[in-house]
């Protein structure tokens, strides 16, 4: 999707609170910082609370200094809701409060859920129906990816209302947001055998989620909500965002760079061109991946670098007699006026319109314009 905004409401993402209060009472030691296996007994208890979608849970546990139990406490939390990258965007909120005497705490969770337990268990069941009808024997990584990448934008539409923020939604109701379709994709990947995560951060200054895959041992990043059309257009599938590097993405998508994802690097148009030149029975699907993906207008014959060579490109398409023609603009920035100047030299048209979205094969503000000459 291009040239639009899809937010993610800042009540969707992790709300951590937590409230400390002095305790004169002496506390039962259940769990004892002073060994790490301690930690990760507290840690999996939290995860099974969260994985039971339970609303609360007490806690006793026993730090090492009163100045470093807080943080102690968080990181327990934190480690544990991002154990799982579903559950980690299925969990809406969370808040804590501890009671606290010297190295020794009493701590009440409480959480809410964008998905029910019994929600969570219909998506998996409905995603193993749908892998297993789109999934079949043979494929290899780049098909399965493609096939799980196509259903999602082809079937689901963005919640222009910024109501629905899960995959249950995405599936049940058929319109969900960012984080939602993020949820569903992973899902699917997961399901499908393709190592997966979900990444969060921002595109054009608003808070938003997408994936990452592994193809062939290097990572790319995949955002089936910005490849998907809005107004919704049911079954119509774009590759905008399809496999990029991080130098790619980062022309509108934005992360914290402590944010652990992998890197990123290795051009996918590269990959799948060197695996049509070996002369295999998928050398076709490769191609047509490429061109989907709109690599071809990296050549020359489909860019325009100033004003004058756009205004060329214009004047040829009318020459020639076409009425359409798809031009990739280096100038980003200035493309509308840019264009301006160049519809201002044109004769022989009686109005020209176009529709411009981000060129995302390179990692400069390209704009790719679909011109339509009107005579």
């Amino acid at each position: 999707m291009n040239d639009k905004l899809k937010a993610l409401l800042a009540s969707s993402l992790l709300l951590g609170i937590l409230l400390i209060t002095a305790g004169c009472k002496s506390l039962q030691i259940i769990y004892a910082a002073d060994a790490a296996s301690s930690q990760a007994r507290m840690q999996q208890d939290i995860l099974t609370a969260l994985s039971q979608r339970q609303s609360s849970i007490q806690l006793k546990y026993v730090g090492n200094k009163n100045s470093s139990l807080k943080q102690e406490i968080k990181d327990i939390l934190e480690a544990a809701i991002r154990t799982d990258d579903y559950l980690h965007y299925t969990v809406k909120t969370y808040k804590y409060k501890a009671s606290i005497q010297g190295n020794y705490a009493t701590i009440d969770f409480s959480f809410t859920y964008w998905e029910s337990q019994a929600q969570t268990a219909e998506v998996r069941r409905q995603v193993a129906s749908i892998v297993k009808r789109i999934i079949t024997p043979g494929m290899n990584d780049h098909q399965k990816v493609k096939a799980v990448h196509d259903w999602v934008v082809a079937n689901l539409a963005y919640d222009t209302r910024l109501v629905s923020h899960s995959a249950y939604d995405g599936l049940v109701d058929g319109s969900t947001v960012c984080q939602g379709y993020a949820l569903l994709t992973y899902e699917m990947m997961k399901q499908a055998g393709i190592p997966v995560k979900i990444a969060e951060g921002t595109s054009r200054g608003r808070a938003h989620t997408w994936n990452l895959v592994q193809i062939g041992g290097k990572w790319y990043h995949l955002d089936t909500t910005w490849n998907d059309p809005v107004p919704d257009a049911p079954g119509k599938v774009q590759y905008g965002y399809y496999n990029l590097t991080d130098a790619q993405i980062r022309v509108d998508h934005k992360w914290s760079a402590s944010s652990g994802y992998p890197a990123a690097s290795f051009d996918y148009g590269q990959a799948i061109s060197a695996l049509a030149v070996k002369g295999t029975g998928m050398a076709a699907f490769y191609r047509q991946l490429h061109d989907l993906m709109g690599y071809a207008y990296l050549g020359d014959a489909y860019t325009a670098s100033n004003v004058s060579e756009l205004t060329d490109r214009i004047r040829e398409a009318a020459d020639n007699g076409d009425s359409e023609l798809i031009v990739r603009y280096t100038k980003g920035v200035t493309v509308a006026s840019d264009l301006k100047k160049a519809f201002n030299a044109q004769s022989g048209t009686s109005r020209i319109s176009y529709t411009l979205e981000d060129y995302t094969r390179t990692p400069a503000n390209d704009k790719l314009l679909r011109i339509t000459l009107h005579r």
